[in-house]
Parts: structure tokens; sequence; C-alpha cells
């Protein structure tokens, strides 16, 4: 069947099929363009912290009738989830000591940049 189609396909070629975008915008400049790390940073920060939100949420509605039940504790009941959140936390404040999340830096971080050695 490949070769069949092979023989039977249309040979027309286009001189816009082998250039870089096919959507025939003409490259400018170079294809290696620096990115800063900051944007991919705050991006996997927003899912991990999305994600923490979208299981909170599956969480609350299944335990709402397990928190007024005699059978199961507070404790069994929210630790958990409350655990959950304070790894999450920590990750947030770790991140933050790290500037990961800071677009863009103070005057007086660029300051202490030009003052080391």
């Amino acid at each position: 069947m490949m070769a069949v189609s092979y023989l039977l396909r249309p040979t027309v070629p286009e001189t816009s099929k082998r250039a870089t975008y096919e959507s025939g915008e003409v490259p400018t400049g170079g294809t290696r363009i620096r990115f800063n790390i900051q944007y991919y940073m705050v991006a996997m920060l927003f899912l991990v912290f999305d994600i923490e939100t979208v299981l909170l949420f599956p969480w609350a509605v299944t335990y709402a009738d397990a928190l007024g039940a005699e059978e199961y504790g507070l404790a069994s009941t929210l630790g958990p989830m409350l655990l959950f959140v304070a790894i999450l936390v920590v990750g947030l404040a770790w991140a933050w000591r790290n500037g990961a999340v800071q677009w863009a830096k103070s005057p007086q971080q660029v300051e202490s940049e030009v003052d080391r050695p």
C-alpha cells in the first residue's frame, strides 16, 4: 500500500512545503532563542498548585459526610489532607525563598549582585 500510494500521489513540489514554517511566515533571526527559565518555573509552580486545588475539591466532597460520622475521628479525616497541604506550603516557601516566583529583581538584589566579587 505504501508503494502504491507513492506511485499514485501527485508530485508537485512546492517551495513553501520545504520552508521552516509551512504557514508562509518568513523566519527572522536565528532559531536558537534564549528564553528565561523563570517562565518555566512559574508555569511549573502554577501547575503544582493548580492540581492541589483540583484535589482539594473532591476530598472536601468525599469527606463532608465523614466529619459528621462517629466512626471516623477528626484527625483521621483531616490528617492526610492537612499533611498534603503542609508539604505543598513547605514547597512554596522553598520556591519563594529561592526566588522562583519573582518576575523581576528588586533594586536591592541588583545592587547585591553587582557588589559580589
